[in-house]
């Protein structure tokens, strides 16, 4: 596994279809991304990687079509799945973004 730091924020883009979540509705990814740990891991998967156009304009603005992030729990731990998608074209951009919990990184293997 690569020594970069794993954000555990999975970016899924272009058609993929959605990962079944459970439990109630949560915040929106953009008021997921006010808060710094999110912001943190959000800011460094995308730097240096080549991302969409849209994904990039929604990264500084988060302006664009969102719904609640629902709680997903994998093994023993309780994950954030947030969804975005580019604005009058959901059907074959859409982002589905799984953040660790409490929106902290890690290094190294889970």
């Amino acid at each position: 596994m690569s020594s970069r730091p794993l954000m555990l924020a999975l970016f899924v883009l272009c058609g993929v279809p959605a990962l079944a979540a459970q439990g109630g509705e949560g915040p929106y990814l953009f008021d997921l991304l006010k808060k710094p740990t999110y912001l943190a891991a959000s800011t460094g998967m995308l730097g240096g990687e080549s991302v969409l156009d849209w994904v990039s304009y929604y990264a500084k603005t988060f302006d664009g079509p969102v719904t609640p992030s629902k709680s997903l729990a994998v093994g023993s731990e309780t994950y954030t799945l947030a969804w975005v998608c580019k604005a009058h074209d959901c059907g074959d951009n859409q982002l589905n973004v799984l953040f660790s919990p409490g929106g902290k990184t890690r290094l190294g293997p889970a």
